[in-house]
C-alpha cells in the first residue's frame, strides 16, 4: 500500500514538472515570436532582439516584454520621446498592431527573422539626455514649457542623426486647446535646416511624448542658427508681463531676426511684446521688417492711385494755397495727397499723419 502511494506521488510530481515545462516552453515560444525585423509603419526597420531590447534604423531604440503570452501582446517602450506601443501580433505571426484604440496608426510587417538580432546595449553607455522629454512649470490655468536650451540639445542630436549639418533656426510654443482632453497643453516645436540640402525637419514635443517630420523640398524658416544658450521661455514670460503683457500666453517663438537697417537680432516673440532672447530687454522697434513693408505697399499703392487720377483728369492737382480751392472732391482729394507739409495738409481738409497727409472724408 505504501509503495503505491509513493508511485501514485512520483507519477503526479513527474506530471506536474512535464505540465510545467510545457507551460513554459510555450509561453517563451510564444513570446520569442515577436523577435526579427519589422518595416514599421512610418519607414525604416524596427529589429526586436531576444534579450528584451530593440533598435530602429534611425538611432532610436528602447526595451519590450512579453505582456500576454496567450493573446500574443507584447508592449515597446521607446528610449528617445517616451512613446510606448502595445501591440498584438497576427496568427501567422507576419504582422504587427495597435491594441491601443488611441493608436490605430501603428503597424508593423515582418521583414525578417531574429538570425541577425542586436547585441544588448548597456544601458550606462547611454546619454543622461537621448530622451526627449518636455519640463513644465505652472503659468495660471496653463503648463508653460521651461529647460528649451537643454530640449534643443537634445533635439539636436536627433536632427543630427538626419543630417549632420543640422542647425536650429526656430523654436514655437503653442497652447493646444483641442476639443479631445488628452491633446491638450503646451506643445513645443523646434524646427532644424540642413544648409548643404536647403531641406527642413521638425522636431515636435509634447507632455506625452516627441514626434519628427521631414520635409523633402526647401523651407524658409530662416538660414541662422539659434545660440546654445538664450533666454528661457518663462524668463521671457515674466519680462514681458512686467512691460504690460496681460492674459495667459498661447503662443510664442523665438528666432534670429534681420531687421533692415540694422544688425540680426535674437529675439522672443511673447504675446504683443518682443524680448531680446540674450539679454532679456526688451525691443521697441519691429524686428520682424512687417510694419516696414506694410507701409511701402501702401506707398506704391498711393502712387499708382496718384497717377491714375492725374491721368483721368489730364491736369495736375492744385496745390499750396487753399483759396480758390476747386470745390470738385476728386481736385482735393489729389491736393491732399499730393500735400507734402502739415499747412497744406490742413488747407486742403486733411489730417497730418507719420509724415502723412491723411483725407479726413
Amino acid at each position: 500500500m505504501a509503495k503505491t502511494r509513493i508511485l501514485t506521488f512520483v507519477f503526479f510530481f513527474v506530471s506536474a514538472l512535464v505540465g510545467i515545462s510545457l507551460l513554459y516552453s510555450a509561453r517563451s515560444a510564444s513570446c520569442d515570436a515577436i523577435v526579427g525585423k519589422w518595416a514599421w509603419f512610418v519607414g525604416g526597420e524596427v529589429t526586436i532582439n531576444p534579450d528584451g531590447t530593440f533598435a530602429q534604423q534611425s538611432g532610436n531604440a528602447g526595451s519590450w516584454e512579453c505582456t500576454n503570452a496567450a493573446q500574443g501582446r507584447f508592449t515597446l517602450r521607446w528610449r528617445q520621446g517616451g512613446y510606448v506601443n502595445q501591440l498584438a501580433l497576427s496568427a501567422d505571426g507576419k504582422s504587427l498592431s495597435s491594441a491601443d484604440p488611441t493608436q490605430q496608426f501603428v503597424t508593423a510587417k515582418r521583414v525578417g527573422t531574429g538570425a541577425n538580432v542586436q547585441p544588448r546595449q548597456d544601458a550606462s553607455a547611454l546619454p543622461a539626455s537621448s530622451a526627449l522629454m518636455m519640463s513644465t512649470q505652472t503659468d495660471g490655468s496653463h503648463l508653460l514649457p521651461k529647460d528649451l536650451p537643454q530640449l534643443m540639445k537634445v533635439a539636436m542630436q536627433r536632427a543630427r542623426q538626419w543630417h549632420a549639418d543640422a542647425i536650429p533656426v526656430l523654436i514655437e510654443f503653442q497652447h493646444q486647446d483641442a476639443p479631445n482632453p488628452a491633446m491638450r497643453g503646451p506643445e513645443i516645436r523646434l524646427s532644424f535646416l540642413s544648409p548643404s540640402q536647403g531641406t527642413g525637419l521638425h522636431v515636435t514635443v509634447t507632455t506625452a511624448g516627441a514626434r519628427t517630420f521631414a520635409f523633402n523640398q526647401k523651407v524658409n524658416w530662416g538660414t541662422l542658427a539659434l545660440p546654445p544658450i538664450f533666454l528661457d521661455l518663462p524668463a521671457a514670460v515674466r519680462i514681458a508681463r512686467k512691460n504690460g503683457m496681460k492674459g495667459p500666453l498661447n503662443r510664442a517663438n523665438l528666432k534670429i531676426w534681420t531687421p533692415s537697417g540694422a544688425p540680426p537680432v535674437l529675439a522672443w516673440m511673447v504675446g504683443d511684446k518682443t524680448v531680446n532672447g540674450a539679454t532679456g530687454e526688451i525691443i521697441a522697434f519691429d524686428v520682424t521688417g512687417y510694419v516696414a513693408r506694410y507701409n511701402a505697399q501702401w506707398e506704391r499703392a498711393a502712387q499708382g492711385l496718384r497717377a491714375l487720377m492725374l491721368s483721368a483728369r489730364g491736369a495736375a492737382a492744385p496745390s499750396g494755397s487753399g483759396a480758390g480751392k476747386d470745390p470738385d472732391p476728386l481736385v482735393n482729394l489729389l491736393a491732399i495727397m499730393n500735400s507734402t507739409d502739415h499747412l497744406s495738409c490742413a488747407e486742403n481738409g486733411g489730417y497730418w499723419y507719420r509724415e502723412e497727409c491723411i483725407d479726413r472724408r
